[in-house]
Parts: structure tokens; C-alpha cells; sequence
């Protein structure tokens, strides 16, 4: 199984096992046995689909490396998710910690921040200046 398809049918609990880019570079993914463009899908799937290449391309990446790469930045991951989706992706996010020491991932979903180690918050203050405090 490819990295790409592996993370996919974590994000969807097997829902989707495989997932493939054709000679276009088309992303399609499987359903039962079935090859479908990913226009056929939601926008939750959608993003899953592409949450999953993009943690394929790193694992590559990293695999085939002579460079540690030490972390790996995620902006707005869960937006479309819904709760076991988000669940299933923090969990395949935690396999990657053998990969990548740093996993830093900005988000605006309490439930996610509240599932974290450490958080880093940035605001503005009534002056428009940015802070940050670490929690």
C-alpha cells in the first residue's frame, strides 16, 4: 500500500483504501473496487485526499533524504472535518512523530487545540501589535 492510500483509509477508517494520480495528474480515489475523480467527492473527502498526498510527499521526502527534517507545518487541516475525521487525523498525525520531532499545526478549533501538547497562541492586541503566549 502506498504512503498516499495508507493515510487515506486512516483519515476515512477504511472507507477509502486506495487512492492514485494518473498520467494527467488526476487525484482519483477507489470506492468499492470503483476509480472515481476526486470532483465526484465532498469537500471534506476532497481535503482528506489532499491532506494525504501531502503527508505521502513528505514521508517520501524524508525517506530519501540525507537531510533530518525535523518538522513538519500543517495550516487550517481540519476545517472541513467532522469529529471522527478530525480524530482519525490526529492519530495518524501521532504515528508521524516518529518521522518528524515537530508537528506544528495552526488551527482556530478548540478541540483540537485542546488535544495538544503545547500551543502556541497568537492575537492581536487593541493596537493592532501581535503577541504570542505558550501554553
Amino acid at each position: 500500500m502506498s504512503f498516499n492510500s495508507y493515510f487515506l483509509s486512516l483519515f476515512t477508517d477504511g472507507k477509502y483504501k486506495e487512492i492514485e494520480i494518473d498520467d494527467n495528474y488526476n487525484i482519483l480515489i477507489y470506492d468499492r473496487g470503483e476509480k472515481f475523480e476526486l470532483d465526484r467527492f465532498s469537500g471534506g473527502e476532497k481535503d482528506v485526499a489532499n491532506l494525504s498526498l501531502r503527508l505521502a510527499i513528505s514521508e517520501l521526502i524524508v525517506q530519501r533524504s540525507d537531510v533530518v527534517f525535523e518538522f513538519i507545518a500543517l495550516d487550517e487541516i481540519f476545517g472541513s472535518q467532522d469529529r471522527e475525521r478530525r480524530k482519525n487525523i490526529l492519530n495518524a498525525l501521532a504515528e508521524l512523530k516518529k518521522q518528524f520531532r515537530q508537528i506544528i499545526l495552526i488551527t482556530h478549533i478548540d478541540e483540537i487545540k485542546e488535544a495538544m501538547e503545547h500551543i502556541i497562541r497568537v492575537y492581536e492586541d487593541d493596537e493592532g501589535i501581535s503577541h504570542i503566549s505558550i501554553e
